[in-house]
């Protein structure tokens, strides 16, 4: 397979791939690489999760929460 770049876009891989150490061949090679594996990760189903039927809950208040941490450091 072949890809083209502008001399712009080649001129500024080069560049990308000096700072990184490595061939401008390498790291386009490891760009699409990487392109593929999350495409292939995101074409896996979700796994099922969990669903916790709590039954009914009072509504938490923002004072509640301070109340418990103000109890939970005073014994």
């Amino acid at each position: 397979m072949k890809v083209h770049f502008t001399p712009e876009q080649e001129a500024r891989l080069a560049e990308i791939a000096g700072k990184a150490g490595t061939e401008p061949e390498r790291l386009v090679q490891a760009a699409a690489l990487r392109l593929l594996a999350e495409d292939a990760w995101r074409q896996c189903p979700a796994p099922e999760l969990p669903v916790l039927h709590l039954g009914a809950v009072k509504p938490l208040r923002r004072r509640d929460i301070y109340e418990d941490v103000a109890l939970a450091g005073h014994p």
